[in-house]
């Protein structure tokens, strides 16, 4: 299948990438170098419009019941040990938005959480 290109004189398609930061409140020096590493890892995982449209549902449900254990089941080994780096951030110190917004990334359906709840 041909590309389709939007310029007429054959220019190429730039590539848009976005840099976040997301600051959070931490105790120490070495839990916000953990976040950093944690939420690079998370946010270089693929990311669909699917995932954005997730957020919405998953910020209605109270958040302050999901664990990095109680998700355990639902997400692969490598991310478990990624959160497990932040696992009191994730518990304890995020956002709704923030925790919904990872929640999505990882891909855990909106019925898996109901059922955690």
């Amino acid at each position: 299948m041909p590309n389709i290109n939007p310029f007429l004189d054959k220019r190429p398609i730039p590539k848009i990438g976005i840099n976040v930061k997301v600051k959070i409140k931490t105790n120490s020096a070495k839990e916000n170098a953990d976040w950093n590493k944690v939420f690079g890892y998370i946010m270089k995982k693929p990311r669909t419009k699917l995932e954005f449209l997730t957020v919405g549902a998953i910020r209605k449900l109270s958040l302050g019941d999901i664990t990095v254990a109680k998700i355990q089941p639902l997400i692969t080994e490598e991310d478990y040990d990624q959160l497990m780096i932040i696992e009191d951030i994730f518990n304890n110190r995020l956002t709704t938005d923030i925790k919904s917004f990872i929640l999505a990334v990882l891909r855990i359906s909106v019925k898996d959480l109901e059922n955690i709840i």
